[in-house]
């Protein structure tokens, strides 16, 4: 009501962000309306700005998984509830092989559109609960919680299989045969969760390089001390 202040302090601090009087007139409200469009607009352009921000934080642009930063406080925090909970996990890191062929001898445009493929397969072929990150060029880690080495060597065998059952179809119309090397490592819960953690990630990046020494196109297991 005109003159009653009281009602329009309350609505400012109850979050209004603007309040009038019966005797506005149209012209006055359409003015404050005007404004406060313009003001919502800027706070939406912030808003989807900060967002974008934050996926690009812990997003890889090109294949849309998550990236090397936030994989390693996602590890961290697997291993903190594995200890927790007395289960054991897993440690992927994934290779492909000989890919700097595939840039030299196509470009680097076809060596996009076969890591792009090649994130898709490894992530229709993962859980929801398990976190897929693009660690470098054409490298790839995978963290399963609640794994044992049965569970993980089922899962890392089924991967190398969905690089290597079909070649990658790219824009020219050409395919592509690629395949991939894996090293696996597992670890119980047990111990100080940073140094599972580092431990973990040594043994499977062994375990991949026993796989690339090894011819290639296959997966190597190890078990985390």
């Amino acid at each position: 009501p005109a003159g009653e202040g009281n009602e329009a302090a309350m609505a400012f601090d109850l979050g209004a962000d603007d309040a009038v009087g019966p005797s506005v007139t149209a012209e006055e409200l359409a003015l404050r309306t005007r404004g406060l469009l313009r003001r919502k607009r800027r706070s939406d352009q912030n808003r989807a700005r900060m967002q974008d921000g934050l996926r690009l934080a812990v997003l890889d642009p090109l294949t849309g998984l998550y990236n090397r930063r936030f994989a390693g406080p996602q590890l961290a925090s697997v291993a903190d509830r594995a200890r927790a909970e007395g289960t054991s996990f897993a440690v992927m890191v994934m290779d492909l092989d000989r890919f700097k062929q595939v840039n030299d001898l196509y470009g680097h445009a076809a060596g996009d559109q076969v890591l792009v493929e090649v994130a898709r397969r490894l992530g229709a072929n993962l859980r929801e609960s398990d976190v897929l990150a693009r660690i470098g060029g054409e490298e790839f880690l995978a963290i399963l919680p609640d794994s044992c080495m049965m569970k993980a060597r089922r899962v890392a065998e089924r991967l190398c299989q969905a690089i290597d059952d079909a070649p990658v179809r790219l824009h020219s119309g050409e395919e592509l045969h690629v395949t991939m090397s894996i090293g696996v490592a597992v670890a119980s819960g047990a111990g100080e969760a940073d140094v599972v953690v580092e431990g973990l990630v040594e043994q499977a990046d062994l375990a991949l390089l026993e796989s690339k020494g090894a011819g290639r196109n296959q997966v190597t297991y190890r078990m985390c001390a």
